[in-house]
């Protein structure tokens, strides 16, 4: 009888480390995207404060625009930093 316990006690232990390479994939493919993501915004930040220094006259809403723009590469940024990935290889 305990032979079967302790079958079954490493049959659990396997099913959590499969779920855990599961897991990892997931993330692995989560932080590509959040990597590609910051690299977009950022770039639609840059174009976004261009687009400010060019203008002539003061619009509010263009610099709303590149105020959220900012702020939206900054939260990423500090989501990858949380996250401890980096986009040097």
């Amino acid at each position: 009888m305990e032979s079967r316990s302790r079958t079954h006690s490493n049959n659990k232990r396997h099913e959590k480390r499969k779920r855990k390479t599961r897991i990892g994939k997931l993330h692995k493919s989560y932080d590509e995207y959040l990597l590609e993501l910051i690299e977009v915004t950022q770039e639609k930040w840059q174009k976004e404060r261009e687009l400010l220094d060019r203008s002539f006259g003061y619009d509010p809403r263009l610099e709303f625009e590149v105020k959220k723009a900012e702020m939206k590469y900054f939260y990423l940024f500090k989501e990858a930093r949380y996250r401890q990935i980096s986009g040097r290889k």
